[in-house]
């Protein structure tokens, strides 16, 4: 346990685009784009590779439970 939230990576590069909850929630949207859709790699220029968001990217079952209670479209 840390007496204060870490910064991020993105945090520090665009904090106006990135919180530090980003990427757990894609029912809330990047202020400049939907989250709700991802491409995996490989992913053809021609044929793109998209599939929906998983929440807590996919990880769901092993880490939702460090979010219980917290507001997910806080800090998008």
């Amino acid at each position: 346990m840390v007496d204060r939230q870490p910064r991020t990576s993105w945090q520090t590069l665009a904090p106006d685009e990135y919180g530090f909850y980003s990427n757990v929630n894609p029912e809330v949207d990047h202020p400049r784009w939907s989250q709700r859709y991802e491409r995996r790699l490989p992913s053809p220029l021609l044929r793109p590779n998209r599939i929906k968001t998983q929440p807590f990217n996919g990880y769901a079952e092993q880490v939702a439970s460090l979010y219980k209670g917290m507001d997910l479209s806080k800090f998008y």
